[in-house]
Formats: structure tokens, sequence, C-alpha cells
């Protein structure tokens, strides 16, 4: 939340006075680190000695939030006589007058100008937060939708999935593949393979069809499907694909977390939620839905995920090739 020095980057800002002009007033900045000061215009939506209050009870409010504080008790500062008098002069701050303190009102329209600073940025990504807070939260005893979630998270993983390989000596990759990947247009047939992993995984570990299409074959004169068929076919019928499906099978958390991370990622770029406190409280809640749903705790599930690379090494180290599969089952974090 600490303003950054446009000229050297550096956080060491202070606030450096006021300067009044005809047009409103400015508040100075100056950088601690390399001396440069500029200004920015204060809003002119609230009274000027009001400004810093409104401002730092947006900081209250997200260090509450972050605290994990419940949203009624988030956000309050303690008044004087004076404050309270003034407060009443806008219309989107709460007022407890038996406490003396007050709050921004997050229901209110909290005029465009102060939503603009950093602090109105990130209080406003923080009440999106916990908008998709909730929606996670409904799918805990919802299965189809729970399912759905986490089917389409495991589909962004496979499509940002680095697919690369690997050979104990040179020559054991097969041929055609080891070609294959050398091909120009390798990224854009890793991203037909990947898809096709999703579709075999899911109906490997969940018995059922899944809501993903099958890849258009017609669409892309630019790719030999003969050789992409070929490739997919090597992965899925390799002994190391099928220890993969076993270990899943064992470990459906483990899928159904990597899963529901990717889908919440993918909801936290659609919202525009870019600070990361705000992802953390989706992540974090993302996290407790998998571990309730399993009948185990956050923190064990969290040791499962962190442990998760080296079982992933100790399933394939005695094949002879086989794909880096810890750049595939990653959380997006």
């Amino acid at each position: 939340m600490k303003r950054l020095c446009p000229e050297c980057g550096s956080s060491f800002v202070r606030k450096y006075g006021k300067v009044r002009l005809r047009q409103g007033v400015l508040q100075k900045f100056k950088c601690m680190s390399c001396g440069h000061v500029w200004h920015s215009r204060l809003p002119q939506c609230i009274p000027e000695d009001l400004f810093d209050l409104v401002l730092e009870m947006f900081r209250t409010f997200i260090r509450d939030i972050e605290a994990r504080k419940p949203l009624s008790k988030a956000g309050w500062v303690p008044l004087n006589e004076d404050y309270v008098k003034k407060l009443r002069s806008i219309n989107f701050c709460e007022i407890d007058y038996e406490n003396m303190s007050g709050r921004i009102d997050h229901r209110s329209r909290i005029p465009e100008e102060l939503l603009l600073t950093d602090e109105g940025r990130i209080f406003c990504e923080i009440l999106r937060s916990l908008e998709v807070v909730q929606e996670i939260e409904a799918l805990k005893n919802n299965d189809h939708e729970y399912l759905e979630a986490v089917m389409a998270g495991l589909d962004e993983m496979f499509k940002n999935a680095r697919l690369s390989f690997w050979e104990m000596e040179e020559g054991s990759i097969p041929e055609k593949l080891h070609n294959f990947v050398l091909r120009p247009q390798w990224n854009t047939i890793a991203e037909k393979i990947s898809h096709s992993l999703t579709l075999n995984l899911l109906k490997s570990i969940w018995s059922m069809d899944s809501i993903l299409k099958e890849y258009e074959e017609a669409n892309d004169k630019s790719i030999d499907f003969d050789l992409l068929r070929f490739a997919i076919h090597e992965i899925e019928e390799s002994s190391q694909w099928r220890k993969i499906i076993g270990f899943f099978k064992s470990n459906k958390d483990l899928l159904e977390a990597l899963g529901l991370a990717w889908y919440v990622s993918q909801r936290t770029i659609d919202r525009e939620i870019e600070y990361l406190g705000a992802k953390l409280l989706i992540f974090e809640a993302a996290m407790k839905i998998v571990a309730e749903r399993n009948g185990e705790t956050t923190n064990s599930l969290r040791d499962k995920l962190a442990s998760l690379s080296e079982n992933l090494d100790n399933l394939i180290f005695e094949e002879k090739w086989g794909v880096n599969w810890n750049d595939v089952f990653r959380l997006p974090y």
C-alpha cells in the first residue's frame, strides 16, 4: 500500500506538504532515497481535512480483513467528536456513536476519486475477493458444481503446463516423439496433447465423461494429426502415465486441490484481483473446502501438496524416459 517513487521505484516515500492552486489542492511527496519530489491532486469529493482519515479507514479495513476479522468488525477506527461531526457531511461512512468509531461503508457508493488511490483500489479488490470466497464456499455442499470447478481448473492447469521430456540415455525417447517435440508448432501441439491428457485423467479418476470438449482436428491444417495421435498414444499408454493415474486415484484430494487452485486463480483474473493479500484470501478458502470435503485439516493438505513434486519424481525414477510431470501438476502461484 506504500507509494512508490516514479523516479527510482523506492517505497521510502514521505508526504512533503501541500500546495494550493486555483484548480485545487495538491499533495506533495518526497522520495527519501533519491530526493525526487512530485505531487498528486487531492480528491475534491471530501473536505481536505478528512482525506487522511478516509485513507486510514481504507488501510484499517485492509489490515483487519488480512488478519481474518469478520466483515462486520473490519475497518473501524476511533474518532473524536470533531471528526464525528465532520463525517456527517459525507454519505459513504458508517459511524458508531456508542463506541465513537467510524469506517467506510462498503455497501455505499464511494466517490471514484477515492477509489483511484492505492488504498481505494486495494479496498475494492478485497471486497471482490470476499465475493469470490462466497462463491467457493457455496461449492462445499454442491457435488456437481464442485466437480465442474475442479475439472475447469485442471484444464487450465494443463493449458499452462510446460510439456518437456527427459531421458536416461540419449535415444530413449521414441524417435517420432523426439522429432515432433523439435517442430516449430510444438507449443500448439503441446496444448492439444495437454487437453487430451486432461480428458484421460478425468475419465480415469472419476469414471465419467468430462464437461470438456474433444479438440477439433479439422480446424488446424498446419498440424500433422497422425503424429499428434501418435504422441498422445505414446504418453497415455506409457507405464509412467499409468503410475500417475494410480497415484491420483489414491490421492484425489491433491487433484481436487490443484484443480480448485487453478480455478480460483482464473477467477482472480476474471475479477481483476491483483493484490496478493486478496488472492490469498481466495486460495485459503479453496484449500479449506477441499480439506473439509476430504475429512482432513488444511495443514495436512498443504503438507501433501508440498511433497507432491518429490512423490511424482519417485513414481517414475526407474523409467527410461518421461515427461517432467512437476511442470504439469503444479500450483498456479
